[in-house]
């Protein structure tokens, strides 16, 4: 069975994706650690086969816990979940060692089931496989000694008690041979009979030789200085000439082949290793740049998306102020000029239902002209449109509203008032319209730096998480959408039953005063 363990501080999030695995994935087992620390205990306990990881978190972030799992060497693939503005953090934790990165709002991450299979697979692809011991093999030996009845007779016991050892008998001067390439032997034995000196040069000779093999001393005495001074030239084994010697120095060449096999098997596995990670680092590297490639392209399309959004919200408060005007200054003035001659025509029931009539448009119209877009925004600023905005809201709906306001004797940047003034008129209708509250504080207060709009209620209240997780609240994403645009940030703390407080802050920036 599949164990995955996803370190997600959201329970929202983590239930979402609990839902995704047990729908397409039911035969895998899916744990869920709350925060950094949590998902370290659990690693620690072990027995997973992937991680799924949160890049943020409140106690220990992401790269964090990734540093502590890499520091106590766990081989466990890890899968790093990001967020929205996190690619670079992102682009930093593939290089940490991630397998892969997905964001949370991405339309893949409703397949993060498949992302975890297909990183499991190219693990799987990926293990190396450590090959088994080789099987046994002839070694050649060549053994080396002045007295020619001395290398007859170890030949001949050689080729009776080890077969497999391949011995070949020759006179020390077969040595130059050896060293300059000429011959080719995985073991060197030096006989009894050379003199300590000549020994001793030998072995200089040999340890200078590339790609060292095995060499055996066979002294004619009990080891002593000689024997101390052969070791530190690289001698693998001193023997003593006497009696059983020959056994002793089977003994002792399968004990030196067997290690030097082992060593030559170890490198190999190093230079194969070496060259793996080397083919790692590659496709991390151009894993790395497909990513910032993306990372580019993606900051390209928002900046693009931005300032087209900017310049549709510009267009729409344009054209509201056009309609405004155009209502103010031709259908207004008709229907005043009508009004006029009706007064001047006046003494009859039906003219005076028509002066009432005409009354009744003449208000639609400015409350339309003033919804639409309020002049006194324009020409008198935030401050008096705010305080207007919320009379005119009391009375059509009933709802008392509080006004808290302290701004500046300055104008605010005129988007800036449009935005805080939109803020407030659509928070007011979706109060009127969901939270049922009798009663709302409104309050817009203003620093050097920071500028805060705030309306609260004590309505029913809704999940706001799950609201704008859900993405279907037009208004909310509309009000977050402007409140971003202008460079501000929004905050919407909502339970059911519990009323609804909404939150925007911005940054002032020094610029001159409106007009």
């Amino acid at each position: 069975m599949t164990r995955v363990l996803y370190a997600e501080d959201d329970p929202q999030v983590a239930q979402l994706v609990q839902t995704y695995f047990a729908r397409n994935v039911p035969e895998w087992t899916l744990e869920i650690a709350s925060g950094g620390c949590d998902c370290l205990t659990a690693m620690e306990r072990g027995g997973y086969d992937l991680l799924l990881l949160d890049l943020m978190m409140p106690d220990l972030d992401g790269l964090q816990v990734l540093g502590e799992l890499t520091a106590r060497r766990d081989p466990t693939p890890v899968i790093m979940v990001s967020a929205q503005g996190q690619h670079e953090l992102a682009v930093r934790a593939l290089r940490a060692g991630a397998d892969d990165c997905i964001d949370k709002i991405s339309p893949d991450f409703r397949r993060i089931h498949e992302i975890v299979a297909s990183t499991l697979a190219r693990r799987h692809r990926r293990a190396r496989v450590v090959p088994a011991a080789p099987s046994p093999r002839d070694h050649r030996v060549l053994f080396l000694d002045p007295d020619a009845a001395e290398r007859e007779t170890a030949k001949t016991f050689l080729q009776q008690s080890a077969p497999r050892l391949e011995l070949t008998a020759e006179a020390p001067p077969a040595l130059v041979d050896f060293l300059a390439g000429k011959s080719n032997f995985d073991a060197v034995v030096l006989g009894a009979h050379w003199e300590s000196v000549a020994m001793l040069d030998a072995l200089r000779h040999l340890r200078t030789r590339k790609g060292g093999v095995p060499v055996i001393v066979v002294a004619p005495s009990a080891p002593g200085e000689t024997a101390v001074a052969a070791f530190r030239l690289g001698a693998h084994d001193y023997l003593f000439h006497g009696p059983g010697w020959l056994t002793e120095l089977v003994f002792s060449l399968h004990q030196a082949l067997k290690l030097a096999d082992t060593a030559r098997l170890n490198a190999q596995l190093t230079d194969e290793l070496a060259a793996l990670n080397r083919s790692l680092a590659d496709q991390v590297a151009a894993r790395t740049r497909e990513l910032e490639n993306e990372v580019l392209v993606r900051r390209d399309a928002e900046r693009r998306a931005q300032a087209l959004s900017t310049r549709l919200l510009r267009v729409q408060e344009d054209e509201r102020r056009a309609l405004a005007q155009e209502l103010h200054d031709q259908i207004g003035q008709l229907l005043t000029g009508l009004r006029f001659q009706l007064e001047a025509a006046r003494g009859g029931a039906p003219l005076d239902s028509a002066l009432a009539l005409t009354d009744d448009l003449l208000k639609g119209v400015r409350a339309l002209t003033l919804q639409l877009r309020p002049r006194m925004l324009d020409d008198l600023g935030l401050q008096p449109a705010l305080d207007w905005q919320t009379k005119l809201f009391s009375r059509q709906t009933g709802i008392a509203i509080e006004l808290d306001l302290l701004l500046p004797a300055t104008r605010l940047p005129a988007e800036l008032e449009i935005t805080a003034y939109r803020v407030v008129q659509e928070a007011l209708t979706n109060v009127a319209r969901h939270s049922g509250a009798t009663a709302a504080v409104v309050t817009v207060t203003a620093s050097d730096t920071e500028l805060h709009v705030e309306i609260a209620d004590r309505g029913r209240g809704f999940d706001a998480a799950a609201a704008l997780a859900r993405h279907d609240s037009l208004g909310l994403a509309g009000l977050a959408e402007r409140v971003r645009l202008a460079g501000g940030q929004l905050e919407i703390i909502s339970q059911p039953n519990q009323g609804t407080r909404l939150h925007a802050e911005f940054t002032l920036t020094a610029s001159p005063a409106n007009p």
